[in-house]
Order: C-alpha cells, then sequence, then structure tokens
C-alpha cells in the first residue's frame, strides 16, 4: 500500500499550538458542525492531522481521544486505502481539489459507514504550503441506496444476456442462410438487426461493468499480448458496423504489453464508439500507438463537435453527459468514460481527453508495458 509522507514528531505544546492556529482560521467551524459535518487538516510542514470531533465520530473515536491519520486509516476499508493516501500526496503535489469517498468500520461496534471528504491545499500570503482543509460527513444512506441500485442494473443485465445471446445466434445463422441464397433484401435487414444486437451487447456489459466497479469486484486477467494486433481484431467489427466510416490506425512499432486483453478492448471500442457517435459522417477517425519509456499510450483522434473545458472537467465521471445542441438526440448513459478511466486506473495507467469546441477531440491512455500485481 502507497503510505503518506509521516508525520513529524513534535512536542504537545507544539502540537497544541498548531492546532489552535488552525482553529483560529477555520472561523466557519461552527457552522459546518452545526450540519452535522466534520472538519479535518492536514499541516504541510509536520503532516499533523487535525480534526473536529464530528470526524472522530466517523471513525468510532470519542471527541477527547487523540486521532492520527495512521489510526483512521487502519479504520478504512483496505481497498479504499491506497486511494486516499495517493489523493492527498496529488493535492500537496499539484493543488488538485480532493474527493474521495470510502468505507469505515471505527471501532468500537465496528459500524460501516460511508464517508465523503473533501478539501483544497491552502497558501500563506507568499503563496507557500500550508495545509491540505476540508469537510467529512457521513454519506451511508446514499452510498447504500446507490449499491442496491447498481445491485438491481447488474441482475437484470444478468438475465437479459442470455436471451441476448440466443438472438444474436439465431441472426447469424439467418445471415448464412440470407447470403446462400442471395438473398440481397434479407442480407441487408440482417446485418442492420445484428449491429442492434451488438449495441444492446456493448449497453448491457456496460452495466454489468458499472456492478462490478461500485461493487469492488471488477478483477484484471493479465496476460502478455501485442497491442496493435489487439487494435486491429477491435477494428474489424467496429469497421463491420461501420463501413461508411473512415478510421486510420498508425502503428509504427511492436508494443508488447501485460494487461488485461479484454479490458483494454472494452476501453477502445468505447472510445472509437464515442469517436462515431459525436463527429460527422464524413470525418476521419485517427487512432496510433507509440511508447514512451515505460508506458505505452494510445490516441484516438476524431473531427467532431469538440467539447468546451468546463465540460472537459466532468467527463469521466459517472453519469456525466455533455448536453448541448449537438449530443441532445444522441443516446448514452454517461457510464462509458467512468468506466474507461476505472479500467486503467486498475492497471496503474492514465487517461485524459484535450479539445475545443468545433476543433475535433483527442482522447488517450497509457498503460505500463509491465503491471505491478493488483
Amino acid at each position: 500500500m502507497q503510505n503518506l509522507k509521516p508525520e513529524i514528531t513534535i512536542s504537545d505544546s507544539l502540537r497544541q499550538e498548531i492546532i489552535n492556529q488552525y482553529q483560529i482560521l477555520d472561523a466557519p467551524r461552527i457552522a459546518i458542525e452545526a450540519a452535522n459535518v466534520g472538519t479535518w487538516m492536514i499541516d504541510d510542514a509536520t503532516r499533523v492531522f487535525i480534526t473536529s470531533a464530528r470526524v472522530k465520530e466517523l471513525f468510532g473515536y470519542e471527541s477527547g481521544q487523540d486521532l492520527t491519520f495512521e489510526a483512521a486509516l487502519l479504520c478504512v476499508s483496505e481497498k479504499h486505502r491506497d486511494k486516499i493516501v495517493s489523493g492527498i500526496e496529488e493535492t500537496f503535489k499539484t493543488g488538485k481539489p480532493y474527493h474521495v469517498d470510502f468505507a469505515t468500520s471505527g471501532l468500537p461496534e465496528r459500524k460501516l459507514r460511508w464517508v465523503k471528504a473533501v478539501g483544497g491545499l491552502y497558501t500563506d500570503s507568499e503563496g507557500k504550503l500550508t495545509h491540505i482543509s476540508g469537510v467529512m460527513m457521513d454519506i451511508t444512506e446514499q452510498k447504500q441506496g446507490e449499491l442496491r441500485k447498481n445491485k438491481f442494473i447488474g441482475m437484470v443485465s444478468h438475465e437479459l444476456q442470455t436471451p441476448l445471446t440466443s438472438l444474436k445466434a439465431y441472426v447469424q445463422l439467418l445471415h448464412a442462410w440470407a447470403r446462400k441464397q442471395k438473398d440481397d433484401f434479407t442480407v441487408g435487414a440482417l446485418a442492420k438487426m445484428e449491429k442492434q444486437v451488438k449495441k444492446m451487447g456493448n449497453m448491457i456489459n456496460g452495466f454489468l461493468s458499472l456492478n462490478q466497479v461500485e461493487t469492488g469486484n471488477i478483477h484484471l486477467d493479465l496476460k502478455d499480448f501485442e497491442l496493435n494486433a489487439l487494435i486491429n481484431s477491435a477494428l474489424e467489427e467496429t469497421r463491420l458496423l461501420n463501413p461508411n466510416r473512415t478510421i486510420t490506425f498508425s502503428q509504427p512499432e511492436i508494443i508488447e504489453l501485460q494487461a488485461d486483453p479484454d479490458k483494454i478492448e472494452q476501453v477502445l471500442i468505447n472510445l472509437v464508439s464515442n469517436a462515431i457517435k459525436y463527429s460527422p459522417a464524413e470525418g476521419t477517425i485517427e487512432i496510433s500507438t507509440s511508447t514512451m519509456g515505460e508506458m505505452a499510450e494510445v490516441r484516438i483522434k476524431d473531427e467532431g463537435f469538440g467539447i468546451a473545458p468546463a465540460d472537459m472537467k466532468k467527463l469521466f465521471e459517472r453519469y456525466f453527459r455533455v448536453e448541448n445542441k449537438h449530443t441532445e438526440h444522441i443516446p448514452g448513459f454517461g457510464i462509458g468514460l467512468y468506466l474507461c478511466a476505472e479500467i486503467i486506473r486498475l492497471h496503474h495507467g492514465k487517461i485524459w481527453g484535450e479539445s475545443e469546441p468545433g476543433k475535433g477531440s483527442v482522447f488517450c491512455f497509457q498503460l505500463p508495458l509491465r503491471i505491478r500485481a493488483i
């Protein structure tokens, strides 16, 4: 597990001085506490962790007890600890706002709670980093509602898979028969039907993957494979389903990768499908691969409508969809890019987008050539 920079050993008097300093700075504390929201901060120089009584309560501690960051982390579900630590270090390093949801089971009753922590990096008048400060709140009821909803979606999606698989098989058999009979009309009709069945299958697989991510049950089946071969295989079906679209692929070098090929193919298909959906029929979609040190990079460029900067910031959030005149008639649930981001995160990679309204978009992701054990 990733470790936070350790707290410096300091005297009780200096610790109290730091606590008093931040209590003075945090004037709205009383109003925040009245809303049943707890406050917390981490000092940059000493990494002292200071919390309000409400935050201590969320971790199962009494208001008079000391709560160190290490002790709080032990109360957090093990699968969420890395996310908490890496998020704090990233905020100290880049200034990016801190935002994380996690499960706790604090002492003494080991009661399961879901907590949302948000915060930001603060500087003094000279621009020097001083601390991260933020709030924590109990979101157990909200999270349990989401988990029930995701469980239902997963169950329904799973039940739909069996009849859809049978339907796909019958369509393929009829398609083969119609080609033998040289029945052009039936061949064309069944090709369109097969395309719609494929779309439905992708949608159901998306909901199943979402359920796995939300319940923490998504696992990687790591294998050695050649990245460009995987992309060419994925593009065969994409081109078959979209025969009028121009899709180019530049592959200057062989890239041997260790990852989950099915999950990476899911990311590729999602990004290419988005490029097709959100760009004009006459536009070209350009795909390229390269290596940068120990990372492999894939770029998907389109000539579409482009995305506003405000929307780019939210693009990989669950259920977020860009709402404008170009997208109002384009179907979607806002889960595709969220799933892509989660899959790449599980591979210890990076995903991002670059875009300007009216000038198209470029979506990129990087993966380590060799991934450490999950």
